[in-house]
């Protein structure tokens, strides 16, 4: 391999002061200088070194970085180029990757290979992170981030708002690591831009009734003039719009929740409520971390009128300075949409996510509620890159009270509860009433034994016809009892055989996996004839398991069972003899269908 060759920066006096100047703002300070001033597009190699950022030792991996046409190493020109450069040079660090250019197998790209477009990226993948939990650890995070705020600013990479907004985040511990911070500084940043070119959003909402003539028109020059860096900040503008943060509440569980909870009521008018009560529970039901030590959920009970509420949410144990446990954000306010439900109001609360928030684990966790119609978030929904992203449309799907009351008996009537005790019948209402329904179908993932689960991981290491067979043998309640059975498809192609009554049946079947081969079921199915044994096996969603990981579900039904369960749209019911093709072909009718009344309905 040739020698590699650097291109040196030509380093003068004169420009190094200019350069300096430029960065600091000559005699400002962070207080005084424009906080819209960004720097234009230059080589930040000087500034790096002298301040800091980049140790000496790594001069030769900075100009390679400076000079290289490669993306992947790129220095960039811009200071957001410049910090995510950072980010990589820390991690780089963090993981003992190399530093020396001479390691880089490099590739000159041809002009070709310049004009063609990029890659795509590859899918993103989870992503540990250790956070600081000594007080050593977390004094040392604080002390490293303060220096690398100030050190920025020093290199001209942070704007004055930027050096106001994140010292004191800094000072109070909230970012857990250097390349924390450097991450959350450039997601602010294409947060705020985002922001300033969101010409589309104050007509939007003049339009929709969100706003005067003249609210909307002082929005648009603020927008423009970079006043926000995170979408929530908008909410204060905005009718039925509020941000709530964590640490403008009580310490303990039971204020806060209380609080919070009022407050949140506000953004409903004419809602009270008493009888306000909290407690934790373990183990948790909610937490999105399977199997993790130590994970709670919170119940929360109140009542509205002479209605009863409750509403089950993970309970967070806190990370910050302070170790203050919150309650789901993202989550716990779905009770009042329950509530906006069974009043029958158009209105829902939609989360508005903090950018700040997202990137901080032990900062300020403040999150945002809008109080819209269905009309209005869809308008909203329309303008794709606008600045407020929202959330939880699932909202306006919530079903009321009574539709799910309704649908618990009629499931209770066909049978699908008949195997629980009188104690279990009551603990699986009890479950119901603390969970929040898009759907009739929804009451049965409430009901343990309601529907045969095919379990694959984390539960078995791999699929099998036999564990299937089984499966479907519960599921029909007895109605379906193949016997001999012998699976010749477990690590490949193969074939399948059973006996029912005394009659063998065989079928070739590819190899056993998490979609079962139609055949499979076809086979049954011509068996339940030959039987004469009425019914059918049904596949219905796998949320409905009471399992977590890789499960698929399944019911058996009677003729006049499926013929109540389709009249009363309880379960979507999958054929599971079909071919995909045939599904296919199922589903593209019934869009059709659905569009032609539609239209006629225009």
């Amino acid at each position: 391999m040739a020698p590699f060759h650097h291109r040196f920066f030509l380093y003068r006096p004169g420009l190094a002061l200019l350069l300096l100047l430029s960065a600091c703002g000559g005699n400002q300070t962070p207080e005084t200088a424009d906080p819209a001033t960004a720097s234009a597009p230059r080589s930040y190699v000087q500034d790096l070194l002298r301040t800091g950022l980049v140790a000496g030792r790594h001069q030769r991996w900075l100009l390679f970085a400076d000079t290289t046409r490669r993306d992947e190493y790129s220095l960039g020109r811009t200071p957001q180029e410049v910090r995510s450069w950072l980010a990589a040079y820390e991690r780089r660090q963090e993981e003992k990757l190399t530093l020396n250019p001479d390691s880089v197998q490099l590739h000159i790209p041809t002009e070709e290979e310049l004009r063609q477009p990029p890659p795509p990226p590859p899918p993103k993948l989870t992503t540990a992170i250790q956070l600081p939990s000594t007080p050593a650890a977390k004094a040392l995070a604080r002390t490293q981030t303060i220096q690398l705020t100030q050190q920025l600013w020093q290199a001209g990479l942070l704007t004055a708002a930027e050096y106001r907004r994140n010292l004191p985040l800094a000072k109070e511990g909230a970012f857990y690591s250097r390349r924390n911070l450097l991450n959350t500084v450039n997601a602010l940043a294409r947060s705020s831009q985002g922001l300033q070119t969101s010409d589309e959003l104050p007509p939007m909402l003049l339009r929709l009734g969100l706003l005067t003539s003249t609210q909307a028109q002082q929005l648009t020059q603020d927008l423009r003039a970079g006043e926000f860096a995170d979408q929530v900040e908008l909410l204060p503008r905005l009718p039925h719009g509020r941000i709530f943060n964590r640490q403008h509440y009580p310490a303990a569980m039971l204020p806060y929740l209380e609080q919070l909870h009022r407050d949140v009521a506000k953004l409903l008018p004419g809602l009270h409520f008493t009888n306000f009560r909290a407690r934790v529970l373990t183990p948790s039901e909610m937490s999105s971390c399977l199997g993790c030590e130590g994970a709670e959920d919170v119940l929360v009970q109140l009542q509205i009128g002479t209605r009863q509420y409750t509403h089950r949410s993970e309970w967070q144990r806190g990370f910050g300075p302070g170790g203050l446990a919150e309650i789901d954000d993202t989550r716990f306010y779905h009770l009042f949409n329950q509530v906006l439900a069974d009043q029958g109001s158009p209105h829902r609360l939609v989360y508005v996510q903090s950018t700040l928030a997202q990137h901080l684990i032990g900062g300020p966790e403040r999150f945002g509620l809008w109080r819209l119609t269905a009309a209005q978030a869809e308008a909203l929904d329309t303008l794709a890159a606008s600045a407020l992203n929202l959330e939880d449309y699932e909202s306006f799907d919530i079903l009321p009270t009574d539709t799910v009351t309704a649908a618990l008996r009629s499931f209770t009537a066909l049978g699908f509860l008949r195997h629980l005790t009188p104690a279990q019948r009551q603990a699986a209402e009890a479950r119901l009433r603390q969970a929040r329904l898009t759907s009739r179908e929804g009451v049965l993932q409430f009901v343990p034994g309601s529907v045969g689960e095919y379990r694959g991981d984390p539960d078995y290491r791999s699929w099998s016809y036999a564990r299937l067979l089984q499966v479907l043998r519960g599921a029909s309640k007895g109605s379906f009892t193949p016997t001999q059975v012998r699976d010749g498809c477990q690590h490949a192609d193969g074939t399948l055989g059973f006996q029912l009554g005394q009659r063998a049946y065989h079928t070739a079947l590819y190899q056993a996996n998490d979609h079962p081969d139609p055949r499979l079921f076809q086979l049954i199915q011509r068996a339940l004839r030959d039987q004469h044994i009425p019914g059918k096996l049904y596949e219905v969603s796998s949320a409905l398991a009471q399992s977590r990981g890789q499960v698929v579900c399944y019911v058996f039904l009677s003729p006049a069972q499926e013929r109540i369960i389709r009249q009363q749209r309880l379960l979507n019911l999958t054929d599971p003899t079909l071919t995909d093709a045939q599904r296919y072909a199922e589903e593209e009718t019934a869009d059709m269908a659905a569009d032609s009344v539609y239209l006629r309905g225009q």
